[in-house]
């Protein structure tokens, strides 16, 4: 049997830190593909030409399409979301993980996350405009229209998009609504006309659960559409109402292609501030351990290298009692404070010294910085609704009200497409479940800003005001220490 992919003679180590067993004998082509999925890095142990022929170039995890926006590659529409037979999708992105991918970088930058999370509050607002709509039930596992909107807001202010899941009872009506998350939609693959005009659902694409993805599992859904007929076509093909799925209403703000995340053209500085935020906790962890040397006369014969196993694997060793006392010593986090070199000199007595490494607590705290500059502006978020502290430190809220102000005419749009898309499915609910017929989404309250200044504030400001001294240096405080404009202190002033 011809093999697709061919190791190089030996045996490999293919994932870090573990053992190399993999050799051409007991490599499968399915496994082989795995592997160069998650570890692009060892297709050099693969013969010529078995790799190059079958595998994508993929120079680093960054995107295909992000790669196109700096004019790494051409762009062509054919690379971005290539066909995969074996699944009857359009890939997502080369490794079709993309938003996954996207998910762990988030969830490793506080920043981001931070982010992520005001664009989700602002878009889903301050609720539904029409009282006690956000209490009505919307499916059998009891999902209230509230949380259906913070639910498909969150994916938007992330993905740009969203997924709700519906299906239809025998009078073509809908009678259940479901949120279905965004990271586990892929198209179907206009080619294969078995998943033409579907989605299909999967929620391990990035195979973190499983090593393989099973077919069998992929839920294909059709694309919504009401209409009457429509749906009894669907039925009919599906063999009947008890195997019917439904359909899948999908919101992409790109035509006939998978949307970039909101700030896909800054995801490495996310990995750059998890980076940070790792090398802090290894200094934390290991007390900051002066970085050593310890020079002593060979001792390896106090390793235990006898393994009932140690044929498949010539190169493990045991470590000595000394090398587990000082991994030990280092903290929980092995961060290679201390090395080992060994001699045979017997009258050498052995000694510590420790040696020097750049001091990188300036250049860290400036990259982090500029990073988290970055982040905000690649997510579109005022910095004052970020980190208000590391602003002009005003206290009266002025500023964080103008960027409250700022974000919801910048979430403005985003709204409005919720409110247009609960008017339309639910304009096909089985029930009347808003009779007034208003699914207009309240905006975020500036007030809030006024109830954080007078907290910080308002005590002192009233000391002020009334304290027995002249009324050019009340302005000034007000101006220099509170940061009141002009006009508004000289107006406080006089009025007290």
């Amino acid at each position: 049997m011809n093999k697709k992919y061919k190791l190089k003679p030996g045996r490999h180590q293919f994932a870090p830190r573990s053992p190399a067993i993999h050799t051409n004998d007991n490599l499968a082509d399915e496994d082989a593909e795995w592997y160069l999925q998650r570890y692009p890095h060892i297709a050099s142990l693969f013969e010529a030409n078995t790799v190059e022929e079958t595998q994508p170039n993929i120079t680093d995890e960054k995107s295909v399409k992000s790669q196109q926006q700096i004019g790494v590659i051409e762009n062509n529409n054919e690379d971005l979301f290539t066909t995969n037979q074996t699944f009857g999708i359009l890939n997502y992105d080369l490794d079709n993980a993309y938003p996954q991918r996207m998910l762990e970088l988030v969830a490793g930058s506080p920043t981001a996350k931070d982010c992520w999370n005001k664009r989700a509050k602002f878009i889903g607002g301050n609720g539904f405009e029409e009282p006690d709509l956000g209490k009505r039930v919307v499916n059998t596992k009891g999902l209230t229209l509230a949380k259906l909107l913070k639910a498909v807001a969150a994916d938007k202010a992330l993905f740009t998009g969203f997924g709700i899941h519906v299906n239809y009872n025998a009078n073509y009506k809908i009678a259940s609504v479901n949120y279905v998350k965004f990271e586990d939609i892929r198209m179907g693959d206009t080619d294969d006309p078995t998943t033409a005009g579907k989605f299909a659902l999967y929620s391990d694409w990035g195979r973190k659960t499983w090593k393989n993805i099973m077919r069998s599992k992929i839920t294909f859904l059709d694309t919504y559409d009401p209409n009457l007929q429509t749906v009894k076509k669907q039925v009919l093909a599906a063999g009947g109402w008890d195997k019917y799925r439904g359909q899948l209403f999908y919101f992409n703000p790109e035509v006939d292609d998978y949307p970039l995340i909101e700030a896909d053209s800054v995801w490495e500085d996310f990995e750059t501030e998890a980076g940070i935020k790792i090398f802090n906790n290894r200094e934390v962890t290991t007390g900051f351990l002066p970085s050593t040397m310890l020079f002593m006369r060979s001792r390896r014969e106090e390793a235990d290298n006898s393994r009932p196993d140690d044929s498949d694997l010539p190169y493990a060793n045991v470590p000595s009692q000394l090398e587990k006392d000082l991994g030990s010593f280092q903290g929980a986090k092995s961060a290679q404070k201390i090395i080992v070199i060994e001699y045979e000199d017997e009258n050498s007595k052995p000694e510590f010294k420790p040696y020097s490494i750049q001091n990188n607590d300036k250049l860290f705290e400036t990259t982090e910085k500029s990073v988290e500059a970055r982040i905000i502006k690649g997510f579109s978020v005022p910095k004052d609704l970020i980190n208000p502290e590391s602003s002009s430190g005003l206290t009266n809220g002025g500023e964080k009200k103008e960027a409250i102000r700022e974000f919801n005419d910048n979430t403005a749009p985003d709204r409005l497409e919720l409110s247009e898309t609960f008017a339309e499915i639910f304009s096909n609910f089985y029930t009347d479940i808003n009779p007034a017929g208003n699914w207009n989404i309240l905006q975020v309250p500036a007030t809030i800003a006024d109830d954080v200044a007078g907290i910080k504030a308002g005590a002192s400001i009233n000391q002020l005001l009334l304290a027995d001294i002249p009324a050019e240096n009340k302005v000034a405080t007000l101006i220099y220490a509170y940061g009141f404009k002009q006009a508004e202190a000289e107006a406080m002033c006089l009025v007290s």
